[in-house]
């Protein structure tokens, strides 16, 4: 029996560190946003439950979009990085609610 995903995955990516990424957007289909933030988290494959960067979206109309910037991904070694975007509601209850995979490799500054 396949197991039911509470989840939404997104396309494994690939970057070079100090690369700008283009902006991720985030619909919310079928509930209000109103009073609610999102946030982008971003972990070491080979230690996912330690956040490297933790960056607010910005609200847009029915979702939330966030931009890596060069200075975001500078400082990122070479390797293979959990993306996930963590929607906090006005309930205060915590939802993950996107997951993929950020391959990055290293580039001369």
């Amino acid at each position: 029996m396949k197991p039911v995903t509470f989840y939404g995955t997104i396309p494994d990516m690939e970057c070079l560190s100090g690369d700008t990424l283009p902006t991720f957007r985030v619909d919310v289909e079928g509930a209000d946003v109103s009073g609610c933030t999102m946030q982008f988290i971003l972990a070491r494959n080979s230690d996912p439950t330690t956040a490297i960067l933790r960056k607010a979206c910005n609200k847009v109309d029915n979702g939330f979009e966030v931009t890596l910037t060069s200075e975001d991904t500078a400082g990122l070694a070479e390797g293979i990085y959990q993306m996930h975007f963590r929607l906090l509601g006005a309930d205060f209850l915590d939802r993950r609610k996107l997951y993929g995979l950020l391959y990055v490799k290293t580039a001369a500054i």
